[in-house]
């Protein structure tokens, strides 16, 4: 059973990296409303600081939290008409 010394070191461990939601939109970029919406589903850990609950002001993002995020997502292929790229005339 770990110490509460022990869990605590590991709490502040993980604030050492830790984000602003808005910081990890920008990394992502991706709109902050996402980056709420991720961490209202679950899929993006986060640590309160402080008591408020009706105030998204004390939500920090571990680094290691947006790597697992990353890690877990699969790429989107890219429409040609983003691309710039034309799709080649199906062989006669």
């Amino acid at each position: 059973m770990p110490k509460p010394n022990d869990e605590l070191a590991e709490e502040l461990a993980q604030l050492q990296g830790a984000l602003k939601p808005a910081e990890v939109a920008e990394f992502l970029e991706v709109h902050p409303a996402t980056v709420y919406r991720l961490i209202a589903s679950g899929q993006l850990r986060t640590v309160r600081i402080g008591s408020g609950q009706k105030r998204r002001t004390g939500l920090k993002v571990p680094q290691s939290a947006v790597v697992e995020y990353l890690r877990g997502s699969r790429i989107a292929p890219t429409a040609p008409s983003e691309t710039g790229l034309i799709p080649e005339a199906p062989a006669a």
